[in-house]
């Protein structure tokens, strides 16, 4: 009996390890034959200072008070003042013997090319630059896209940008991106005075004819002129570093439209800086003003005061109009070395897109002109647009915007706005200067 009793326990421990191999060999089974994926870590998503300052702006215009939609009486407005006597002064046109662009000329000084409440001869220069007789027409090299210089009977100058695109054409891309706009650059000129800033030279729209082309070309522009066998319209594609004969501007119905801007005499001497919150230009390579939050605190070190300020009012311009394109920045010597804002002709490319970024300036330093901010206040509540609107209406007979872009420049406003409080919530100090 004691060796049956052995037996038995030797029995159920084999038993036991059979059963035990069984279900190792089944476990193994099932956990080698499982699809197995390897483990992966959460992306991290890296934002750079520009990101969170978007969010940061756009979180503040979702809380913005609603007394920025509200505009201001005229008789409570000093600057609403200053602008009606400027509307009055577009609309004159002085007749004599007034040397007009010299009486222009004289105007100008450390305080911008034109007085803020006008000039009684801005109305009669602005007519005088889109009706005076061409006697030559030629190449203007500097650049990197056609631009032609027109010279008017009494030897006056003008640079003239011609048209590409359509009013209602949108530019997709950085930016940067297409060729200048011309209507851009009437438009930032009238823009300019709303907002104080009158440091762009008199820009007007000026269509030439075919005849008028063909007459006046100088002898190196004509040989870049032709024209075209299938539309019979003359195409020109001048000189300059992009240029090329496959890609000319050609007449339409035998008129060239373009923007004639007021060439500014030789004895106004510019000098050019590089902008510190330039862009790389070069794809994925971000700026160091892109990324550092404290990028302001360097540009102070290196600049005075009131020219940080000027960098944040010419950002306040640029956004508005939505150039992203000052690298560079002339100052005038004479003038104090007064910024100018010349070159705004890739603006207005797209209404439907806000490049925030161009505001840097402003929301990296956080500080405003105390008068700049009086301004902006001032034409709130759709002001600023019906003042715009007025000012064309005097002078152009077609409609250089559209609907989008006139409700891009209001929404870029409260953009501003919205900026500007955010910076008040955030500062310990007073953001105006």
């Amino acid at each position: 009996m004691i060796y049956l009793r052995c037996y038995y326990k030797y029995y159920y421990i084999t038993l036991l390890s059979i059963f035990l191999v069984l279900c190792l060999n089944v476990y193994l089974v099932f956990f080698f034959s499982k699809d197995v994926s390897p483990v992966r870590t959460p992306a991290v998503i890296k934002h750079n200072a520009t990101y969170f300052a978007t969010q940061n702006i756009m979180n503040s215009l979702s809380k913005l008070d609603k007394e920025y939609d509200l505009p201001v009486p005229t008789f409570q407005s000093n600057v609403l003042r200053e602008l009606n006597v400027l509307l009055s002064n577009l609309k004159l046109k002085i007749n004599g013997d007034i040397d007009l662009f010299a009486a222009t000329i004289k105007v100008m000084n450390q305080n911008g090319l034109m007085p803020l409440h006008g000039t009684p001869y801005l109305g009669s220069t602005i007519n005088l630059l889109k009706t005076s007789k061409i006697i030559k027409t030629y190449n203007a090299f500097k650049g990197t896209q056609l631009k032609l210089i027109l010279m008017f009977e009494n030897k006056q100058e003008v640079l003239f940008k011609p048209k590409w695109y359509l009013e209602s054409d949108i530019i997709e891309g950085s930016v940067y991106a297409g060729k200048d706009r011309y209507n851009g650059e009437i438009i930032a000129f009238y823009i300019s005075l709303i907002l104080g800033f009158p440091r762009v030279p008199i820009v007007v729209k000026r269509i030439l004819d075919a005849s008028e082309l063909h007459e006046t070309a100088n002898v190196g522009l004509k040989k870049t002129m032709y024209i075209n066998s299938t539309t019979k319209e003359t195409c020109v594609y001048g000189k300059c570093y992009y240029c090329k004969r496959e890609d000319p501007v050609c007449t339409k119905s035998e008129r060239l439209e373009g923007a004639a801007i007021f060439h500014l005499p030789p004895n106004i001497k510019l000098k050019q800086h590089l902008h510190p919150w330039r862009r790389t230009y070069i794809e994925n390579k971000r700026a160091r003003w892109e990324d550092d939050n404290d990028y302001c605190d360097s540009v102070k070190s290196n600049y005075s005061s009131e020219r940080v300020l000027d960098f944040i009012d010419v950002s306040i311009f640029d956004f508005i109009i939505g150039n992203g394109d000052r690298h560079r920045y002339e100052v005038v010597e004479q003038f104090n070395n007064t910024i100018l804002l010349i070159d705004n002709g890739k603006s207005f490319g797209n209404p439907y897109k806000d490049h925030i970024d161009i505001l840097a300036p402003l929301y990296q330093c956080c500080i405003i002109r105390l008068k700049t901010w009086e301004r902006l206040k001032s034409i709130k509540g759709g002001t600023f647009t019906s003042i715009l609107q007025t000012m064309l209406d005097i002078h152009e007979t077609l409609s250089l915007l559209t609907l989008p872009h006139y409700h891009a420049l209001e929404r870029r406003l409260k953009i501003i706005y919205a900026t500007v409080v955010m910076c008040q919530r955030k500062s310990e100090k007073s953001v105006l200067k």
